[in-house]
């Protein structure tokens, strides 16, 4: 009798074991691809674009992220509401300089963003997931609702052709 649950034991020990080695395999590829995306993005000299008034145009993936949102921002995730916000993943970083950087209501330069929160208040429910090219003005994010460093007040937006 003691050799079927012998028998049992082996076999749930050696399912575990399996079940660990392809998990490991599965986040040993995500970080590999990863790393691989940082580095086609560190191969890429960065773009230099400047704040408003300047007018810039973009491309990447649109994709939306959530966030913590009041009272706290994050600092009681137990009580902070989520927030969603709508991102651009770019397909290039950038590089965003300020003209002065003594004037505060400008913001600082930023080196190498990847991700611009888009200040937008239509519906993109249709783009997201998709590339798109936008267009408008760069401003450094001042409130606790900016997620990102670099934000991107949206003029127009639309699908990237595809190759």
């Amino acid at each position: 009798m003691k050799l079927p649950i012998l028998l049992g034991v082996a076999m749930l020990i050696t399912s575990c074991e399996l079940q660990g080695t392809a998990q490991k395999k599965q986040e040993t590829a995500a970080k590999q691809e990863e790393h691989s995306n940082q580095n086609s993005h560190e191969n890429v000299k960065p773009e230099w674009l400047e704040y408003w008034p300047a007018v810039v145009e973009v491309e990447g993936k649109l994709i939306t992220k959530t966030f913590f949102g009041p009272p706290n921002f994050g600092e009681n995730p137990k009580t902070d509401s989520k927030q969603r916000s709508r991102i651009l993943s770019l397909d290039k970083p950038i590089n965003v300089r300020a003209k002065d950087e003594s004037d505060p209501t400008v913001g600082p330069s930023v080196d190498n963003v990847r991700e611009l929160q888009l200040i937008f208040e239509e519906s993109l429910r249709e783009l997201i997931g998709k590339k798109v090219i936008v267009k408008g003005t760069l401003l450094h994010r001042h409130s606790g609702y900016h997620y990102t460093d670099v934000l991107l007040d949206v003029e127009s937006i639309s699908l990237a052709p595809s190759n």
